[in-house]
């Protein structure tokens, strides 16, 4: 966050593949936690774990900020 000089947790989406990742942003308190499910686990694993919202893939988090993917792309 310092490197990019964002100042609140709450501008912040944390997306990951593990339990590890999903617990980490839960403890930063980030305003979105994402388990991807291309990578090393499953729905069932990730949805055990603090969570906001469970992806296919990374490529549907601008749909999840509710970004114009035209933008981003």
């Amino acid at each position: 966050m310092e490197s990019v000089d964002v100042q609140s947790v709450s501008q912040v989406l944390v997306a990951g593949d593990t339990p590890n990742d999903l617990r980490a942003g839960a403890n930063a308190g980030v305003r979105y936690v994402a388990g991807v499910l291309t990578g090393a686990h499953d729905v069932a694993t990730l949805s055990k774990e603090p969570h906001t919202h469970i992806l296919a893939s990374a490529a549907t988090i601008p749909e999840v900020l509710g970004l114009d993917q035209s933008v981003t792309q």
